[in-house]
């Protein structure tokens, strides 16, 4: 599965720190591109990565990285700490040694923020600012999987369409910036994806449930990962350079002679646009295609104004 494999990358860099794509490609027999897809994933979801070009180059784990503690749940570190146990006489260096004690630390810091998420099944794509806010959520939905209790929601759809729903909760989703909730709808009878920061209102039941075969994954791949990519380029400022870099990654900066230039792989959707017109008169947009978008759309802002 694929976080399984973003995982495992991770794990790699984790013990060996540095690593070409080659060596990632051939690992998990995939093309050098998806590996290139993975680790843009590992860097939005918040994993300091450094690229080196050249000979002896290759991926690698910032020095002060330290792995944090919401992204494993506890069962995933019980199994990581005992897989590296079994194992730690078959290197002769200290490396399971050291991981066993950050996987200590991640769950000795979790029980002293009572903050723990017991189910094993969830999915992390994507960094989340609004953690802190947002933490009483997940708790009561991990509460409410691990017991296999249904939800009461009130829930305000993109179009602002407010409704009450019960949902037999399955899976914690983080994608692209944003918690959301894979669960059976009892109102539609299907399995949607609620985001959190969407849901007003949260009371856990007396309902139980019974876990049927949900196809997480496929719903996932289908809705997100059969996207439409182009080649994005444009020219910026140094101003904006880290968030630039935050959001694409240092690879993808390079110079221009006096300019510098963004490139990179990256989905064509509606909120491409908006995150372009977020910086402003920073940034000029080189894709002929999304240029013309956002001419179009900064047009209509300053009729707007006009009136």
């Amino acid at each position: 599965m694929q976080q399984s494999t973003i995982f495992s990358i991770l794990m790699i860099l984790v013990s060996r720190r540095k690593v070409s794509r080659d060596f990632l490609a051939e690992r998990f027999s995939i093309s050098k591109r998806t590996v290139s897809r993975y680790l843009r994933i590992l860097e939005d979801a918040g994993v300091p990565l450094v690229s080196e070009c050249g000979v002896g180059g290759g991926v690698s784990l910032a020095d002060d990285f330290v792995l944090d503690k919401s992204f494993l749940t506890e069962a995933e570190t019980i199994r990581i700490k005992d897989a590296l146990e079994k194992t730690r006489d078959e290197y002769g260096d200290n490396v399971n040694i050291a991981l066993i004690e950050k996987m200590n630390s991640v769950n000795k810091s979790r029980e002293q923020d009572n903050y723990i998420i017991k189910q094993s099944d969830l999915f992390i794509d994507g960094e989340n600012g609004q953690a802190e806010t947002l933490r009483p959520r997940i708790k009561k939905i991990s509460e409410a999987m691990e017991k296999s209790r249904a939800l009461d929601i009130n829930y305000t759809d993109a179009h602002g369409f407010a409704s009450y729903r019960t949902i037999d909760p399955y899976t914690l989703v983080f994608k692209a910036g944003a918690w959301y909730v894979y669960a059976l709808c009892r109102l539609r009878g299907d399995f949607r994806l609620f985001k959190l920061s969407r849901i007003s209102e949260m009371r856990m039941t007396s309902k139980s449930f019974v876990r049927h075969e949900s196809k997480l994954i496929e719903k996932l791949e289908l809705e997100y990962y059969n996207e439409v990519y182009i080649d994005l380029e444009f020219e910026f400022y140094p101003t904006v350079r880290e968030s630039v870099i935050d959001w694409l990654g240092i690879h993808s900066v390079t110079e221009r002679g006096t300019k510098l230039i963004a490139r990179a792989e990256i989905p064509l959707t509606d909120e491409l646009v908006k995150r372009l017109l977020s910086f402003g008169s920073s940034i000029k947009v080189l894709t002929p295609e999304i240029a013309e978008r956002i001419r179009d759309e900064a047009l209509r802002m300053a009729d707007a104004y006009d009136r």
